[in-house]
Order: structure tokens, then sequence, then C-alpha cells
């Protein structure tokens, strides 16, 4: 917790803004059921695909207890965190000596890898996932009921669980138990259920396909499975030597089983194996380790489902505990006395401590996040537009201008970036650029509302009535919550003299989103209201 501690004094940085700061669904009760049935972003009107309603019901009660005092959200997740480590040593306790499992748990609770995770809010998703899925382990021998009941947790929280049943198996061989299939099917019917739902009723931007639109990964199997094999070596590289610590890495795509990192990939994956398979019966749990930390990379292998991205140094948290399990069995560990194992522990919180504290200091803000992240990538559009975007709230308008045309030069295929532009191009007075930024992005994109929303805004005060109106109504039809819409068609009713319509407007908006400015502005009309 004290490694931790200082995440505490930090904002809210990165998607915050979508996952909590502009999510209406955590701002009424009367939303939780969409907040459970739909994507994690839909409360923001983003169209997305992962689903994660445990983790939104975790932001959710933190907005009904501390409101948007980000302090006590990172607190959260800090907590949680330690809940984890904490559930990690008692199951790793179940295969080696206290003093084995005591030391793996804390190097896994405190690596510089958590820094990915731990002082994002959203990160806490990692430790969600990972905090069911031991206690469902733990449960398991006592109780397949509540075992299960884990199990659905797990899935509820983080999409690579559907391999929950995989890891029931591998922890009962680390376990020395046989395989009751008798006992796993329920797991395996629980997983199908959920892929079932989520190809279904609960696919709600292209589960399979997050790019949407066919590309060289889309159309070549082959090239996702040497280019998945790549990324293998970095991704144990960054538990051994974690040097470069950066969430958002560019990774490139790998053509031929001839490339030289590929087939040394291969290889390495071989004798991986080959190493697990060789100790199955000497050191079952140290085998179990090894093939646990391969077989956790495959929901973020684009194998079967296509994820819009290649790397992301959080994809190898959960390879992590294979990792921590057969460290756990190094002999020297296991022999150690308890006052060695309290020293070890010292040097491990004083040692991996300290660089994770470093490393945690980059998400104190936007611009120094940001920052760090240009350093290793400093073309990546998303990172250009998100230091732009800080840059931007802190008045630096003319060079967030020039970043934000930097991340277009690099890819236009992003709505937000030409809608941010447009922003910063208002403050300074370019009104016409500005207009023409916002209709830039609702073509690449006719469901933003936010541009759809700001260009209504814009032609609203330039005395462009009838623009005004088909820009508000077009941003309630991608997203009906939007109450800044349903005062622009008040003012615009107003500006007609058509109060009756401005009550109405006022009023439908109200019956959707509980919006204090709509009961003012209701307020102020009804003096004026010939009904009353």
């Amino acid at each position: 917790f004290l490694v931790f501690s200082e995440c505490l004094s930090f904002g809210f940085v990165w998607d915050d803004e979508h996952f909590i700061l502009r999510n209406t669904y955590l701002t009424s009760w009367k939303y939780l059921p969409n907040l459970l049935m739909e994507n994690v972003d839909a409360g923001a009107g983003v169209r997305s695909n992962p689903y994660r309603p445990l983790e939104m019901l975790t932001h959710f009660l933190d907005m009904r207890v501390w409101g948007y005092q980000a302090w006590a959200h990172h607190l959260t997740t800090v907590l949680i965190h330690a809940a984890t480590t904490v559930v990690i040593f008692r199951w790793l306790s179940r295969f080696a000596p206290w003093s084995g499992a005591f030391v793996a748990a804390l190097a896994y609770g405190l690596h510089p890898l958590q820094s990915v995770a731990v002082p994002y809010i959203p990160g806490r998703v990692d430790d969600l996932a990972i905090l069911s899925l031991c206690l469902g382990l733990l449960a398991f021998e006592r109780s397949v009921a509540v075992s299960l009941c884990c199990a659905v947790l797990a899935m509820l929280s983080k999409e690579s669980m559907v391999l929950f049943p995989v890891f029931l198996w591998l922890h009962q061989q680390a376990s020395g138990q046989p395989a009751s299939w008798k006992r796993l099917w329920p797991f395996c019917a629980v997983a199908f259920v959920y892929v079932l739902l989520r190809l279904t009723v609960l696919n709600f931007h292209n589960t399979l396909n997050f790019y949407g639109q066919d590309n060289i990964l889309t159309q070549h199997p082959s090239y996702r499975l040497w280019t998945y094999l790549t990324t293998l070596p970095e991704g144990l590289r960054l538990w051994i030597w974690p040097s470069d610590i950066h969430h958002e890495r560019s990774w490139a795509v790998y053509s031929s089983l001839t490339i030289p990192r590929v087939w040394l990939s291969l290889l390495g994956v071989a004798a991986w194996v080959g190493v697990a398979l060789w100790q199955w019966r000497r050191r079952r749990v140290l085998a179990v380790g090894l093939l646990w930390c391969l077989v956790a990379t495959l929901p973020t292998s684009n194998l079967i489902v296509l994820i819009n991205a290649l790397f992301y140094d959080h994809w190898f948290l959960l390879p992590g505990l294979g990792l921590a399990m057969a460290a756990s069995q190094i002999p020297a560990l296991q022999r150690l006395s308890a006052r060695q194992t309290w020293c070890v522990a010292l040097g491990i919180t004083v040692g991996l401590g300290a660089v994770t504290w470093q490393s945690n200091r980059v998400w104190r803000d936007p611009v120094s996040l940001n920052t760090h992240l240009r350093r290793f990538e400093p073309h990546h559009p998303k990172i250009l537009h998100n230091l732009a975007m800080a840059l931007a709230d802190q008045g630096n308008l003319e060079e967030s201008i020039r970043l934000y045309q930097q991340a277009i030069a690099e890819s236009d295929v992003y709505p937000h970036t030409h809608h941010n532009l447009a922003r910063a191009y208002e403050r300074l007075g370019r009104l016409d650029e500005a207009a023409e930024e916002y209709r830039k992005a609702l073509a690449i994109d006719g469901a933003f509302h936010h541009s759809a929303l700001a260009l209504g805004q814009l032609e609203l005060a330039r005395g462009r009535d009838e623009a005004a109106e088909q820009m508000f109504r077009s941003a309630l039809a991608s997203y009906p919550y939007t109450a800044e819409a349903y005062l622009g068609l008040s003012q615009l009713a107003l500006k007609r003299g058509d109060r009756a319509g401005a009550r109405t407007a006022l009023e439908r908006g109200l019956r959707i989103v509980d919006d204090a400015r709509l009961r003012e502005a209701l307020k102020e009309l009804h003096p004026h209201d010939p009904r009353r």
C-alpha cells in the first residue's frame, strides 16, 4: 500500500473521461441496468466492445460515496490491488512453503509492471479479474458453487477470464488433484454461455474484430500468429528487466516465419514448453507455472479475437501469475528461515518498490503521463492527441493545435482529434476553422455526438438557427443523454417565441437525464408559461 500511496494525490488521466467523468450511467441509480448491460463507456456515448460490468459497478459505487474526488477513486484501486496481492499469497501457499509464496506474491504485487495498472483508476479491472480468479481457485476444493460464482465474477470483470476452466484445470494439476471432469463441466458451461452472449446480445461493436474493417491482420491469420510469437519474449523481458514501462506501445506486424525475430521467438516458445513437459513429473508446480504463463497470453494473442492493438504492457499481468507460481518453487526461497524471508521481503520492497514508485509518478497528471509516453512513441496519434488536450487545458493552445495537426498527419481516422482541434480554434475565435473541423469529425463518425453538439452550439451563437437545430437533433439521435442539446433546442424555441416548445424540449430532456441545468432552465421558464 505504501508504494502506491502516492497515487492518492493523482488526478483523473487517460481514459478516465469516458469511464468516469462523462459517464452518465454513473450519475444515478436509474441507469444501473444500462451500466450492467452495455459496453464500458456507453454512458459517455462511446461505441466500443469491452463488457466489464463488475469494474463499472465499482466505479458506480465510488461515485455514490465519493463523487468526483479523484483521491478516493485511486484509494479504491490501491486497496483492490492490496487485497489481490494477499489472495495471491494465499493461493500460492497451496503449492509452496509460506516463505516462497510470500516472496513471490510480494514481488508480483510490487513489480514495476503494476505501474501500468494501479495508478490508472480503470486499471483496477486486471486486479478485479485476478482477485475473482484466485478466490475461485481457492474455493474450488471446498465448494464448487462458490467457485462457480467467482468464475462468473471473473468473466464479468474481464474477457480473458473466459479461460477460467483452463486455469482451474492447471490449478488441479499443481495441487496434485486428479482432473475431475464432473466438477469441471459447470465451469466450461458458464464459459460457453458467456461466449454465446458476447457473440449475440452482448455484441456491442463487432466482438471478434475491434478494427471494424479489413486490414492485413484480418486478411492473413498467419501474420497474426507470427506477430503474436514476437510479443512473448518482450512480455517476459518486462518481468525480468522492466526498463521501459509504457502502457501504450507500438508493435510491428510480422509477415513471415523466415524473419529472424519470428523463428527465434518460435524456438523460444518451443523450449519453454519443452522445459514444462520435462519438469511435469519432477516439479509439477514449476511446470504448471510455465504453462500458465503461456496460456494466459492467448486471449490477447489476436489469433481469434482481433483487438485493435498488438501489444499492451498490462496484458502480461495475468501471465505473471504463472511466473509467480514458478518463482515460488525456487529451492533457495523455500529453504529460507522466517528471519531470512523477512530480509528478502525488505529487499524486494526497497528495490522493486523504489522503481515502481518512480514509475507510478508519470501518472500524476495528463501532461506528465503523455510526455513520458511520447519519449517512447513520438509518432503515436493517440499520445499526440492526449498531450495536445492536456496542453490545451493549460491554455497552451498554439502548441496543442500543432500537436493535433501532427496526430492527424500520422493517422486521420479518429473523430476526437478533429473535434478537439476545433475546440482549440473556437477558443481562439477562429470560428470558420472550428466549424470545418467539427464537420470533419462527423464525416469520420456520423454518430460522434460531441461534434454534433459543439457545432450546434457554434451555429446557434452565429445565428444559424436551422443548422443548429439539425445538429442538436443529430446529437440526441446518437446519444439521448446530451443535456446541452435539449437546452439548445429550448433556446431555439424561445427565439421563435415558442415557449411551449421550449418547455417540451426541457421536459423531454428531464425524462431521460436528470440534469440540474435542465431543471433550472425549466424553473426560469415557468413564470412566463401561460399554462401556469
